[in-house]
């Protein structure tokens, strides 16, 4: 990797020290706390530059919300350059500030990797054409069955039994060479 700039064309050099996180974040030591774990939990799902100019760097970041890390990520637009108090930082969470435990996460995140990634509109979360509930459902949890890597077998007989019926047969067999035995 090159250190004075970009290594190649979709990577960029982010222009932040932990010094300026410091700066940045104040007197206040929560938010820092609180980035931290979120940093720590693996909560950051992408981040990436979206636009470059010679005094700042425009990123783009998704954060798992820490109380329904199911649920769509938060949103994150991030405004940096070498001088913190330009910085300009949004976040789609209830917080409301600039200096919420998500943004703090992600300058975190990019101090400790000092180089992103290019995003483009289509790395991004895709919204065409989608239904909010269709939207939501992408970041729950699904059972391996539904996975589309899993191949799906149709059944042989239609009056074999089920998947329950079959664990408590086993069961009362094995409850009953317990019997036996004792």
């Amino acid at each position: 990797m090159d250190n004075t700039g970009s290594d190649v064309a979709n990577h960029e050099k982010v222009p932040i020290s932990f010094g300026n996180v410091l700066d940045y974040v104040g007197d206040s030591v929560r938010p820092l706390r609180e980035g931290q774990n979120v940093y720590d939990s693996g909560h950051i799902v992408c981040i990436g530059y979206t636009h470059k100019t010679s005094s700042h760097l425009n990123l783009q970041a998704y954060v798992l919300q820490s109380s329904h890390p199911a649920d769509v990520p938060h949103q994150l637009e991030l405004k940096i350059g070498s001088d913190h108090h330009q910085w300009i930082m949004k976040c789609s969470c209830k917080a409301g500030t600039a200096r919420c435990k998500h943004i703090v996460a992600c300058l975190l995140h990019l101090c400790q990797f000092e180089f992103v990634e290019h995003m483009t509109c289509t790395d991004s979360r895709q919204a065409w054409g989608k239904s909010k509930t269709n939207m939501t459902s992408l970041w729950r949890a699904k059972p391996v069955e539904e996975l589309c890597c899993v191949r799906k077998h149709p059944k042989l007989f239609s009056n074999a039994p089920n998947k329950e019926d079959l664990l408590q047969q086993a069961f009362n067999r094995i409850l009953q060479g317990k019997v036996a035995a004792a």
